[in-house]
């Protein structure tokens, strides 16, 4: 698996600070030597310099390292041994970072990030989740917490139910909360297509009752559509506003009331609306859909990612 570089990143406010990789394009599971350069082209000097080495999908330094003071126009070059993830898909990216005090009352750091795009491939998703698709052309894969769909039809809602879904059978308990971070929506250049969570008594046949739906569209904003009625269609609705993407997405049940929740900061949820749903059950299914809403874009079909989806009991 082979990704495409996307450049090097570099902090025009601080040092110049650089990375970049033997082999240039490293393929999944490579042997990798990344290198990082580190310029102090600042008209002062950096005190107490330590360099982080941080490899793809840490979450914590690889190696650090204490450079001491670096006067104006110092440069220092330190290289990792590290590897190319196998089996991910998206952006995958070698990182350096550098703090360093600018006197003895302030602080500043610099990060610089050698990133490669590697596209995802229709891998499947393993259990506990399930697939089901209402338009013929769907396909499912799963990197790691990544779950991503690619999906044509029609639409979601307006007595159009055509889409792809990832789920868990049985997952929505009568509490609960579904969370999702919807992450890109490509592949169209329809500004309605949509990507987002869904809930029912049974997703893959809506009209048993209980359904919900909360999506980010590509550039018209929100949908929060519900069943009424329990006849398996969509009629109502709240949202709206501008598309955003990531897009924190949250559907929370009681009963038959369903809240549904968005965000781009998930220490700060807004709310965008709330609706009763008389056929939902006691426990049903809830999943992540998406659609590319393609009725006046025939043919056409989106990649949906998503990551962080959950289903909590409350």
């Amino acid at each position: 698996m082979t990704g495409r570089p996307t450049g090097t990143e570099l902090d025009t406010r601080g040092p110049t600070l650089s990375v970049t990789t033997e082999p240039a394009d490293p393929a999944g599971g490579d042997a990798v030597t990344a290198t990082t350069v580190l310029t102090n082209d600042c008209p002062f000097p950096l005190r107490d310099a330590v360099l982080y080495l941080i490899d793809p999908g840490a979450t914590t330094a690889t190696r650090s390292i204490a450079l001491g003071d670096l006067r104006p126009g110092a440069k220092v070059s330190r290289g990792w041994r590290t590897q190319m993830p196998a089996g991910v898909a998206g952006e995958v990216s070698f990182t350096a970072h550098v703090v360093f005090d600018v006197s003895g009352h302030s602080a500043d750091c610099a990060r610089s990030a050698k990133t490669f795009t590697i596209p995802y491939e229709a891998n499947g998703v393993r259990e506990p989740y399930l697939t089901h698709a209402t338009t013929d052309d769907a396909e499912y894969g799963q990197y790691g917490t990544q779950l991503v769909i690619w999906s044509g039809g029609r639409d979601l809602s307006g007595g159009t139910d055509e889409k792809g879904s990832v789920y868990l059978p049985g997952a929505a308990a009568e509490s609960c909360v579904v969370q999702v971070e919807a992450i890109s929506l490509t592949g169209s250049d329809n500004p309605s297509a949509k990507y987002g969570l869904a809930m029912a008594n049974d997703l893959t046949a809506p009209e048993a009752g209980g359904y919900a739906v909360l999506t980010m569209s590509k550039q018209y904003g929100l949908e929060f559509v519900t069943d009424s009625d329990g006849d398996g269609r969509l009629d109502t609705w709240a949202g709206g506003g501008a598309s955003y993407h990531p897009a924190w997405l949250r559907l929370v049940r009681s009963g038959t009331t369903y809240t549904a929740y968005a965000t781009s900061n998930p220490l700060k949820w807004d709310e965008i609306g709330t609706a009763t749903v008389p056929s939902a059950s006691a426990t049903g299914d809830a999943g992540v859909v998406a659609s590319a809403v393609n009725l006046n874009y025939p043919g056409t079909t989106v990649q949906a990612v998503f990551d962080h989806f959950r289903v909590e009991a409350t």
